[in-house]
């Protein structure tokens, strides 16, 4: 899981920081390299992050009911502020009040057109379209308010449905989503755009959780042929994936189109599951150690990320330095990917870290032993330390 974040995180970082369409570019002999990397459609990238999330969440939550009888719905949204909030708060802090007072002293006037109620209250994204915001530190952050706004509903969720009826209900919610999606036209930071790949991923994680019950023989069978996936059918998956990535459904029949979204989805269920439980991968990500590394830092990463674009973009602009493509394509991107590590590893040790003490003796702990038959598959969720899975 941390080989995927740190991987997808890369994927996001260059979408957002390096100038692929800069005009400069268009007659440059590197634009056929720079814009091999660009990806059609940057929502899609965060689909990934949502599913992976989901998938996650929705495990640990099963989990927990399963070892503990119900699931502790007060205790997991203290969690997830303990794990949230504090950088968050610091963010914001930057965005609403440190940024404006050093843009004070310029030689034009600033305004912060976001709203401070909206972010407090993890609505940014449904706000986006009236009040934009001019700090683009804050921009990247309408994710978080998806989020928060799935981690509001779905323990209660999980908590009510009873477990027979939980993969139907979620495909009735599916369907729901994707009637809403195929009559609307929002942008990807819609929370109703982006709730399909949640639903998908919380579908297989109740797949893999009654495969490894073993009370499910079909989708036993299904995690086992997972497992036993060809590496031709792992190769095809990939090239797959790298042609969504790159083009997208844009050039399919008008019909197609709208399936794009869920499509991605599916697509980033298949390399999860493949890279988690794959016999016959052709590379895992988890064995990348600065993958990994990445992995663990991810949330912070992306919360600073581009705190450092703008931070790399305002001292350029001090020093008078004319823009260019090199600028644009690599010192740029170099300097904030740099410094996007530097923060995430300094708000990590001195931010986060205090807190994630408390959330981890926050856990809940198994009322009852894990049964031995209950492990014979293999787990993404680990049984110790919990909070190693749940903070991404």
């Amino acid at each position: 899981m941390d080989g995927l974040r740190g991987l997808f995180f890369i994927l996001v970082f260059l979408s957002h920081g390096c100038q692929h369409y800069d005009p400069q570019l268009q007659q440059h002999w590197l634009k056929p390299v720079v814009q091999f990397g660009a990806v059609h459609d940057h929502s899609l990238v965060m689909a990934f992050f949502f599913v992976m999330s989901s998938f996650l969440i929705t495990l640990l939550l099963l989990r927990e009911s399963h070892l503990q009888g119900r699931i502790h719905i007060g205790a997991f949204y203290l969690r997830r502020l303990l794990r949230i909030w504090p950088l968050y708060v610091l963010i914001l802090g930057i965005g609403f009040g440190l940024y404006p007072w050093l843009r004070s002293f310029g030689s034009h006037a600033y305004t912060e057109t976001a709203r401070l109620p909206m972010y407090l209250l993890f609505l940014q994204n449904l706000d986006w379209a009236e009040h934009p915001p001019s700090f683009p530190g804050l921009g990247v952050l309408w994710s978080l308010a998806i989020e928060e706004q799935f981690y509001l509903v779905w323990p209660v969720l999980l908590a009510v449905v009873p477990r027979r009826a939980l993969p139907y209900t979620l495909l009735a919610v599916l369907a729901a989503v994707l009637s809403w999606q195929a009559t609307h036209s929002f942008r990807g930071f819609h929370t109703l755009t982006c709730a399909s790949d949640l639903v998908v991923g919380g579908l297989a994680a109740v797949a893999v959780f009654a495969a490894q019950q073993r009370r499910h023989p079909l989708a036993r069978r299904w995690l086992l042929a997972v497992r036993q996936q060809p590496a031709w059918l792992v190769g095809l998956l990939y090239v797959v994936g790298v042609y969504l990535y790159r083009h997208g459904l844009h050039e399919a029949p008008a019909a197609v189109q709208p399936a794009e979204r869920l499509l991605v989805d599916v697509l980033a269920v298949a390399v999860l599951l493949e890279q988690n439980y794959g016999r016959f991968s052709l590379f895992k990500l988890g064995n990348v150690a600065p993958l990994r590394q990445l992995g663990r830092l991810a949330y912070g990463l992306y919360m600073w990320h581009a705190v450092a674009l703008v931070g790399v973009d305002e001292v350029f602009h001090q020093l008078a330095v004319p823009p260019s493509v090199w600028y644009g394509v690599l010192t740029r991107p170099v300097l904030a990917f740099g410094l996007s590590v530097v923060g995430a590893i300094l708000s990590f040790r001195y931010v986060e870290l205090p807190f994630l003490r408390l959330y981890a003796r926050l856990m809940p702990r198994p009322a009852q032993p894990e049964p031995a038959h209950e492990r014979l598959l293999p787990a993404v969720v680990p049984a110790v330390p919990a909070v190693a899975v749940e903070i991404g």
